[in-house]
């Protein structure tokens, strides 16, 4: 029998881990730099860490962002995830979800529903029971996929032993390396890609692809998770603050995020405005340091609102913030909250905590005379 630990839904640290025999009866939020998984969950898994490993069994969803991401339990619900590298290696029951530089459905994988991957590199080497849809630069898919085929990529190979049940339908510059022995059932047709011209820079910005999804993923957490343990209780106050006046907030973000950038760049224009002008750039850099785990936090305690451990909020605010960017109309739409709530709350929270500026100064010999009755 295995260790039960009712009520257990929420583990911290540099290294946290459900062992092998434990039993989790609820959701379980995990936050750390290396998080080991490898009991029973019976609920499902939020977490974000650098290496994450997920080898136990999960009776609901597997929603997780990392450097490192590997499932190679057993998940009877979905799979979600975001990282570096990403390999599956388990039985997913439902669908599954991944995006990252590098995403692999192992040789031992068996996926029971949908498999979509955004990546630079896709590898096929597990089942999928339903489709595969597919974007990146290279897309090799070397087993049974039971029905369709949808990729967007520059290099699509089927080895051998791969076998497409239903169409194969993919957007490509080239044409598909389909090894002798490879089957696909349905009709194979290729897409040229359409060009876009006047939306590659907009598309390039907003586009939140898996790069940049990764590289905020990683700078958000290790900069929120710092600014949490040393400040706890000024994120905390800065962030109700915020809330109890939302509309106010936004506008000073909005405002500030219009003004700034103006004031400075009017300043660099002289020489002698140059130090102030580098001096408030400097604030309004720390401003926009800020602002994403101000709103990460804000998100955190809005979603969790029982919830009384500051760490927990913020590990549970950037894990939804992160994977809000995997949505493109979604992605877009959290970063503009963040860039005005966010920073409105960074104004609030640095101006408000700055002392009124005394401009008399009391007189020495008077100051030392009350100093003394002090004593």
């Amino acid at each position: 029998m295995g260790r039960y630990c009712p009520g257990q839904s929420f583990r911290s640290g540099d290294t946290t881990t459900v062992g092998a025999n434990e039993v989790v009866d609820s959701s379980l939020y995990a936050a750390g730099n290396t998080i080991d998984i490898a009991g029973e969950v019976k609920g499902d898994i939020f977490c974000a860490g650098q290496n994450i490993t997920v080898s136990g069994k999960v009776t609901g969803d597997v929603i997780c962002a990392g450097q490192t991401v590997r499932v190679s339990g057993t998940v009877e619900g979905d799979v979600r995830v975001a990282g570096q590298t990403v390999a599956i290696g388990g039985e997913v029951r439902g669908n599954v979800s991944a995006a990252g530089q590098t995403v692999t459905l192992e040789g031992s994988a068996k996926v029971g529903g949908d498999v979509s991957i955004g990546s630079n590199n896709a590898v096929i080497n597990g089942t999928v029971g339903r489709d595969l849809s597919a974007g990146g630069s290279t897309v090799a898919i070397t087993n049974k996929v039971s029905r369709n085929v949808k990729a967007s990529t520059e290099n699509l190979s089927l080895a051998s032993g791969a076998e497409v049940g239903g169409e194969l339908s993919y957007t490509s510059h080239n044409d598909a390396s389909v090894a002798s022995g490879a089957k696909v059932a349905g009709v194979t047709t290729r897409y040229q890609p359409k060009e876009q011209k006047s939306k590659s820079n907009y598309g390039r910005v907003f586009s939140f692809g898996f790069g940049f999804t990764i590289l905020i993923m990683s700078a958000l957490l290790i900069m929120s998770l710092a600014l949490v343990l040393l400040f706890p209780k000024a994120v905390n106050e800065t962030v109700a603050l915020g809330l109890a006046d939302p509309l106010k907030t936004v506008l000073i973000g909005l405002a500030a995020g219009i003004v700034v950038p103006i004031a400075v760049a009017a300043l660099m224009i002289s020489i002698i405005g140059i130090p102030l002008g580098l001096f408030l750039g400097l604030v309004w850099l720390l401003i926009l340091l800020l602002s994403g785990p101000l709103f990460s936090y804000m998100v955190g305690r809005l979603v969790w609102r029982n919830q009384r451990n500051v760490i927990a909020i913020m590990a549970v605010g950037v894990l939804v913030v992160t994977i809000s960017y995997l949505i493109p109309l979604l992605g877009v739409l959290t970063f503009f909250a963040m860039a005005w709530m966010g920073t409105g709350m960074a104004v609030r929270c640095i101006f408000g905590r700055i002392p009124r500026p005394h401009y008399e100064l009391a007189d020495p010999v008077i100051a030392r005379s009350s100093a003394r009755k002090k004593r």
